[in-house]
């Protein structure tokens, strides 16, 4: 059997169950990974002080893969060791497009300070976003004119909308916005809504985890790496072992090269005990 060096793991509709919460067979499933030599990270869509909580209940002994894979980052030394922002002419550019289309664009403070967002108009239907907020405060911030903010570069601009919207819109949003790398997201708290994330050109999950494996000195086909969700796909094309829970979207699964048991079943712990102990 291939032995896998890296281990690399989604924390929405993955690691976390529907309640939220990473299960105690997970945490020792990944502390025996770990207790085997190989290497166990986060590679997720969230920033710094989202990812934090999680981490902490981790025993983890690799650098994160944050922001979706525009930021590795040593949490324990503290320290970023690989930054992608947007730039500021085509966060603007973004934001100008975005609003064209009928979309209420959220703005992201650049890496690392990236746990702050901002927006300045929205849909009071669009319950996804509302959640969103909700769940964010103290991190999300209505302005008069999110424009007046892009004084540097962003993190990510970013939209909330139907996912049938979302279908539609994602072709001409790509078309205007062709130096940018334009990833969705079924949101996890309302399955009829995507989050749709613009970001520099090149940065996905799986940029992120090739750029970690060069860090390590490993290779790609010493990964294995396990999510749920669209802005999954080319993390799970580009490590050695692409697989999805069995909760993962349609077009997750068929990326995939193995399913495993669903984020309320400790998929995690079956992964880990199936292809690394």
């Amino acid at each position: 059997m291939m032995k896998y060096r890296l281990l690399a793991l989604d924390i929405d509709g993955t690691l976390l169950n529907d309640n939220r919460h990473v299960t105690d067979a997970s945490i020792a499933a990944i502390q025996c990974a770990v207790d085997a030599g190989v290497y166990v990270t986060l590679c997720t869509g969230r920033s710094i002080s989202t990812a934090a909580h999680v981490a902490r209940r981790l025993p983890l002994n690799a650098p994160l893969v944050l922001n979706g894979g525009a930021l590795i980052y040593d949490s324990l030394r503290r320290r970023a060791l690989y930054i992608r922002n947007l730039s500021k002419s085509i966060a603007l550019h973004a934001v100008h497009q975005l609003r064209n289309l009928a979309c209420y664009p959220i703005v992201y403070a650049p890496i690392p300070e990236s746990q702050y967002f901002y927006y300045d108009d929205y849909d009071p239907h669009n319950a996804a976003f509302l959640q969103y907020i909700e769940k964010n405060t103290g991190r999300a911030h209505e302005v008069e004119d999110v424009t007046h903010l892009l004084h540097n570069d962003a993190a990510m601009v970013a939209i909330t909308d139907r996912i049938v919207r979302i279908q539609n819109l994602a072709p001409s949003i790509r078309n205007q916005l062709p130096d940018t790398t334009i990833t969705l997201e079924v949101s996890p708290m309302d399955r009829a809504y995507c989050h749709v994330t613009i970001t520099p050109r090149g940065v996905s999950k799986g940029s992120g985890l090739r750029e970690l494996t060069m860090l390590l000195g490993i290779h790609l086909s010493e990964t294995i790496a396990v999510g749920d969700n669209l802005n999954d796909l080319d993390m799970l094309s580009t490590a050695g072992l692409g697989v999805v829970m069995e909760n993962a979207t349609p077009e997750a699964k068929a990326q995939a090269d193995y399913v495993t048991g669903s984020n309320n079943e400790d998929g995690v712990a079956q992964v880990i005990e199936r292809f690394i102990l």
